[in-house]
Parts: C-alpha cells; structure tokens; sequence
C-alpha cells in the first residue's frame, strides 16, 4: 500500500498532522494508522469535563467523519506498525501489511507506567489513559463504592476527583510529601492535599503499594507496612513514551525520539511529534517533552506542514492545563517545582500566579485560578530579563489586577 505521507498515531498529534499535510499539499496521500478502535478523539475530557457534567461523548471525536473523506485521509484502525525499514521507507503493521511511504510520521504518543509488584497484574488493577479505559469505567461504576487510585499526578488528581463528584468513597495515595511534587511549589501542593481532604478524598502521602492481593476484594498492602482494602484499584503513575518502534529503526532515542526544530528525526524522512518526541524548545533554548494536548496539536501541526515542504521550526510556547474540583489553572513555559518559585496572589491559594525562575529569569508561569493570561505569560517568558522581586509582583498585579 503506498502513500506519499504515513501517520503512525491517531490522537491529537496525528490528527493535527493531517491539517498541517493539507495547508502545504492537498492532494498528496495521507494514510493514518491507529492501534485505537476510534478515529482521533479529545483526551482531556476523559478525566475532566465528561465526568462533571461539561462535555459528552459525541463531542469527543476531533474531527467528524466526513473530514477524512474530504481531506481523502485512508483510517486503518485496530492496526499496530511493528517494523520499518528507513532504507526502503517501508513500514509493515502487526498483520503483515506493507506500507511504502515517501514521508513518515511516528505520533505514537506515550502508554501508562505499569505498577512494578507482586499483584499488579491482577484484573482488578486498572490503567487509564485512553477512551476504552473511560468506558470500562463508566460501566463498572454501579460495581463499586470504595476506589483506590494510585499517584497524585495529573491523572491521578483528576480521576480522584471525578471518581469523589460522582459518589464514589475514594483513597488518593502517593509517595511524595504532596500532590503533583514535580510541579507545584510545597506549599501550594500542601494546600491541594488539604483540600481533597475537604471534599471527601482520603489522601496518603509518603506511602507507595508494595503488593496487592485479592481476597473478594484488592488490598493494597504499602510500603509503610498499612493495608487499603478497595473494590476498585486506578493506577495512574505517569506515563512512558513509545519509542519501540524508533529504537528498533536506529533511529536516535534519549528520553522520546529525539527531533529537530523541524520535528525531523535522524532519518531526514522520518519526523516525529507530540508525547513521543524530545524536542528543542527554542524559547527556553533546552530539549524536553511534554505530554500535554496543546503541545501535540501545535507540534503535529508543524510536523505535519514540514512533511509536505514548509520548513519552519516549531516555536510554539505549548499551555497546559489541568481542573481539580473548582480550581483550574494553566501554565506555560518551564513549570517545574525544583526551580525557585515566586507566588503571587490575589487570594492566598485561591487566585493568583507562580512563577518560576532561574537566576531571577522567569522561566515558567503557573496562573492559578488566573484565566485568559497564557499569552501575557508567554510574552514575560520571552523578555528572559532577571528580575526583582518587587518588579516581578509589580508585573504579575499590573497584569492581574488587585
């Protein structure tokens, strides 16, 4: 089967590719392949609006059907690509299917991090990251009472507090002092432990799961020597990106496949975009992957224009964001807790901005019940001018207000 351009990946990064194939070529042939039993769809909702009430499933898909036929986009769902050949520009699936392509594009994202102790593979533990995990979920709902999640990442805090909104007795445990360690400041972190408490979620800190075993129900036996008995056990401990099939290709591997500018791998025809790849993030001049849907949508949008000729490196300063109960927030830029970190506030853990430095250069930014700032952030980002404290909270209120 051939085609001038191959997707290998049908989440947003894929889908985002194809929008960027056709403002440059629109009529080259565009094959998507998809492990997923859906075409391209929305994955933040999974964990947030769907569960509250914001969103429905018929809003999930990214594009409608007819857009691939539009587009003349070739959906090979249900497929999982095993094998390239980078010399032949080949790639074979798990059926044995070969495809020749002129362009390649890996969007294979990322996969849960799987709980490494006795008991983990028991079928009461549960992974979550894609639509078939939501749906097992909102069809064992009736089957439990009592849930036990497993990490206080981003999915983890959402899943607790979808799980707590509709009625669920949930356990939140982590290993860390406070939730999302890697990303908010300790005291801000200590304050969203206190505050899932008063919503109802039990929250454990510092223990992590050192067996499970079944007796009706899981138990969860941790590393501090207590036990959590549970009907129903969510791991979500991070995630890993999939890079098997790149590193069995030669291609060159650190920590995703690593890219250019340009999001070409070190197969000039090889490109790749989204969770899966390490990428030179030029306005904070260092490489890093995020796992994040903005930055998939962007980074596959411009993976995509510069499979099909425009060559233009990918300066996109990526948001984030993530809901726990009612306070929200986006970020943008180097948001990582082991920099220094200034707060500022207009209600003290309630409204207000971190920021986070290096040499008094702000680095990243964390707006915090703060909304329609992302693109002043990104303008503070990119002045890279050291600052005074009193300068940083006279630019954060001016901004802000208060």
């Amino acid at each position: 089967m051939d085609c001038e351009y191959l997707i290998v990946g049908g989440g947003h990064t894929g889908a985002a590719a194809i929008e960027g194939i056709r403002a440059h070529d629109p009529t080259g042939r565009i094959l998507l392949m998809s492990r997923e039993n859906h075409p391209p769809y929305r994955r933040p909702p999974l964990s947030k609006a769907l569960w509250f009430g914001k969103s429905t499933k018929d809003e999930l898909p990214i594009h409608p059907e007819a857009f691939y036929r539009d587009q003349r986009v070739d959906l090979v769902l249900r497929r999982e690509a095993v094998e390239i050949d980078p010399g032949e520009r080949r790639l074979w699936d798990d059926r044995g299917v070969a495809y020749q392509y002129g362009s390649l594009l890996l969007a294979t994202g990322a996969r849960p991090r799987r709980l490494a102790v006795p008991g983990a593979e028991s079928e009461g533990v549960h992974n979550y990251r894609s639509l078939e995990d939501y749906l097992y979920v909102e069809s064992y709902l009736p089957r439990f009472q009592h849930a036990l999640v497993l990490g206080a990442g981003f999915i983890g805090m959402e899943m607790a507090a979808a799980l707590r909104h509709v009625g669920k007795e949930v356990t939140l445990l982590y290993p860390d002092e406070y939730p999302l360690r890697r990303v908010l400041p300790r005291e801000l972190g200590l304050f969203v432990a206190d505050y899932y408490r008063e919503r109802g979620v039990e929250t454990v800190s510092g223990e992590g799961v050192a067996r499970i075993e079944e007796r009706g129900e899981m138990v969860a036996h941790t590393s501090a020597g207590n036990e959590v008995t549970t009907q129903f056990l969510l791991a979500g401990i991070g995630v890993e990106p999939s890079t098997e099939l790149a590193e069995a290709a030669g291609l060159d591997v650190g920590n995703g496949i690593e890219v250019d500018e340009y999001a070409r791998t070190s197969d000039p025809k090889i490109y790749a975009a989204g969770d899966v790849a390490e990428f030179p993030y030029l306005a904070l001049d260092k490489r890093m992957r995020i796992e994040h849907e903005d930055h998939a949508i962007q980074h596959g949008r411009a993976a995509g224009a510069n499979m099909a000729g425009a060559n233009r490196p990918y300066t996109t300063m990526p948001f984030f964001y993530s809901d726990l109960f009612d306070l929200g927030w986006e970020a943008v830029g180097e948001v990582d807790s082991s920099l220094d970190t200034h707060a500022v506030w207009k209600q003290e853990h309630r409204e207000g901005v971190v920021l986070y430095l290096k040499e008094d250069v702000v680095r990243g930014a964390l707006l915090w019940n703060v909304w329609d700032h992302v693109d002043w952030a990104r303008g503070l980002i990119r002045t890279a001018k050291a600052m005074t404290a009193v300068e940083r909270e006279r630019v954060v209120m001016d901004s802000i207000g208060g």
